[in-house]
């Protein structure tokens, strides 16, 4: 039964699809420059105020959230996002984009034995999937324009985990594996060819995390995620080109602290980019030739908070969460800025079944309104 778990998991972790969709001035380029989404239920919910000392399924921001599982544990999420957008101010012709994708967004399986746990992970942290339809300004001249976008960041990692300390209350881990960008976009002009842009490049990913407990009823999380430069190859108006796409390093800090028996709260602060930041090549070519830069000039903050209640003995699960991002020069709706989530679990021996909704309020960079996404989760679960 383990062994057809385990199966079962890795076959899903390699069938995560991709889903349709497009942009005119968020550019291919920007698309892995941040962790945009939400992986899993429980993410969703808690608003990743369980990043820092979550369970198994947080493993992305802190790998060392994986030591706290016991036996074998196992986790598949599937994402739906819907999110509209107006890419042009009011008064002006307008272009409506629908942000529609449904989607595997992590897989999750490790095994403790003694003190070591081991496994593995697949992550789609930066995903985008937009339809985009109606009239833009060109030329000076008011013209129909419809496009499709697809593709984001996909991680492939193992899993390493283990109980520090002399009576086990520390935990350490490392996620680390392959990271790959695979995007491609097309714009259709009535009367003009198209035009298209693909992009596919791939590099090591590394992640680290410590967590303690202070006490029974305490845990504390630190973890970093190391920022990658990934080298693409790519076709830019027929044109091939190759250049760089990056993220930004992440650091995670927080606490969980069982408040209750049945009562446990979670907050932790997210800092995407710590230090500086580092643009990344946009796909599209400027204006004046070459590559365009992106407008993230500064560190993302992000401070989340959580709760979650249990009820008939641990069967039913209740959770609720808020976060607000800090402070960012962010452009094109990329980072929410602020997120309220809810969600729940229902368990069945073994398994267990977990379902969220998050909303979400981006910001829109200058000449739009704000933008609203809401998300859909649900992943199923399998611990002893």
């Amino acid at each position: 039964m383990r062994r057809t778990l385990l199966v079962t998991l890795i076959v899903l972790s390699f069938a995560a699809g991709a889903a349709w969709g497009d942009d005119v001035r968020t550019t291919l380029g920007d698309i892995p420059r941040t962790y945009s989404h939400y992986l899993n239920a429980q993410d969703a919910a808690l608003c990743r105020a369980n990043a820092a000392a979550g369970g198994v399924s947080a493993y992305f921001w802190n790998p060392a959230n994986a030591s706290h599982v016991d036996g074998i544990a196992g986790q598949a999420t599937a994402r739906y996002n819907i999110k509209s957008r107006d890419y042009l101010p009011e008064g002006t012709p307008q272009l409506e984009a629908s942000d529609d994708g449904f989607l595997f967004s992590q897989v999750v399986a490790v095994k403790r034995t003694g003190s070591m746990i081991f496994g593995f992970g697949y992550s789609n942290p930066s995903y985008r999937s937009l339809e985009l339809s109606g009239t833009r300004l060109s030329r000076d001249e008011v013209e129909p324009f419809e496009g499709e976008f697809r593709g984001g960041l996909r991680l492939f990692e193992v899993v390493g985990a283990a109980r520090i300390g002399t009576n086990g209350q520390g935990g350490i881990g490392i996620a680390a594996g392959i990271a790959n960008i695979n995007e491609e976009a097309v714009q259709r002009v009535p009367g003009q060819s198209l035009d298209t842009a693909k992009l596919d490049g791939m590099s090591g990913s590394l992640a680290v995390g410590f967590s303690f407990d202070a006490t029974d009823r305490v845990t504390l999380g630190l973890g970093y995620r190391f920022g990658l430069t990934i080298t693409v190859d790519g076709e830019w108006y027929e044109q091939h080109r190759e250049g760089e796409s990056k993220t930004q390093p992440v650091t995670v800090a927080g606490v969980r602290v069982r408040a209750a028996d049945n009562v446990t709260v979670y907050g932790s602060y997210i800092r995407e980019g710590w230090d500086r930041v580092e643009s990344t090549l946009a796909a599209y070519p400027a204006d004046e030739g070459g590559l365009d830069w992106n407008p993230f000039t500064e560190p993302i903050s992000t401070a989340a908070l959580g709760a979650e209640v249990d009820f008939a003995e641990r069967r039913y699960s209740v959770r609720a969460g808020w976060s607000k991002e800090m402070g960012a020069d962010i452009d094109n709706a990329i980072v929410p800025e602020t997120s309220m989530g809810f969600g729940g679990t229902v368990r069945f021996d073994a398994y267990s079944v977990d379902v969220a909704v998050v909303r979400e309020q981006f910001i829109e960079g200058g000449e739009g309104g704000q933008v609203t996404n809401y998300g859909l989760y649900a992943s199923v679960a399998y611990e002893f």
